[in-house]
């Protein structure tokens, strides 16, 4: 009589195939992680899938990536693409969050389909109100800027969705040290066990375990741990200088609308 293959081979067997990719591999995380009554572990699964932008959820140092900050524009006559954006080329106010550094919070699926659609040409990512900013950097009247954005290369997203998956065959490999040879399925406690062991870093290099609540970060502080939602929440530093930058925008359209009026 043949055995039926337990939820923890068809995973191993998955995140070991390097030619599967991760989305669906990650809900098969969900779902042993229901099976398990593993809260933790259901949370970064679907966080991996939906992405980490637009929450409270500090995006992991695995998904930092460097890539030139570019622009498009024209100049006098002529017309220029990718040209690097340098540190005077921004306006003050967003020097310290602008760079060739970034944090990329999207979701795996949406990162295996950039990939697919051209895998030798690099990835236009757009920063927070680009288009405002262009607005901004167009002041002055010898260059217009058109597009400002990074230019990541495929081998940098390569890179990322490798992280991930090492961390796949790692919770497999401390799921099979805790549960005994013959096993089927873990138990919530071999669960909990096992990711006493994985970790992951959040944005300002604090560690918080994947059991204990979720963790907010300051971008310069320490990691606090909130449960249900209480305590107070803060406004990151980059949120205070986008509403900045809306300010000085929504400034500058009304005075010349005032001119001209």
């Amino acid at each position: 009589m043949k055995l039926r293959q337990s939820r923890l081979d068809r995973l191993e067997k998955d995140v070991l195939d390097e030619s599967r990719p991760l989305a669906p591999i990650l809900r098969q995380v969900i779902a042993l992680g229901g099976h398990a009554h593993s809260q933790p572990l259901r949370t970064w699964a679907l966080r991996e899938l939906k992405g980490y932008e637009g929450t409270d959820v500090p995006i992991p140092d695995y998904r930092k990536i460097s890539a030139p900050l570019v622009m498009d524009g024209i100049a006098g006559m002529y017309q220029f693409r990718k040209q690097q954006v340098s540190m005077f080329d921004l306006p003050d106010f967003v020097r310290d969050d602008l760079g060739t550094e970034l944090r990329f919070g999207r979701g795996v699926g949406e990162i295996e389909s950039l990939l697919a659609k051209d895998p030798s040409e690099a990835v236009p990512i757009a920063p927070p109100m680009a288009a405002e900013l262009a607005a901004v950097m167009s002041q002055n009247p010898a260059r217009q800027v058109l597009r400002l954005y990074w230019a990541v290369h495929p081998s940098a997203l390569e890179g990322l969705l490798d992280q991930i998956r090492t961390r796949l065959v790692e919770l497999v490999g401390e799921l099979r040290a805790v549960m005994p040879q013959g096993q089927q399925d873990p138990t919530p406690d071999q669960v909990a066990q096992a990711l006493q062991n994985i970790s992951i870093v959040t944005g300002d290099n604090s560690s918080v375990t994947v059991t204990a609540p979720m963790a907010l970060a300051h971008r310069r502080g320490s990691a606090r741990a909130e449960v249900n939602g209480a305590g107070p929440r803060s406004i990151s530093r980059s949120t205070v200088l986008w509403i900045t930058l809306a300010i000085l925008i929504t400034a500058a359209l009304a005075t010349g609308l005032a001119m001209w009026l």
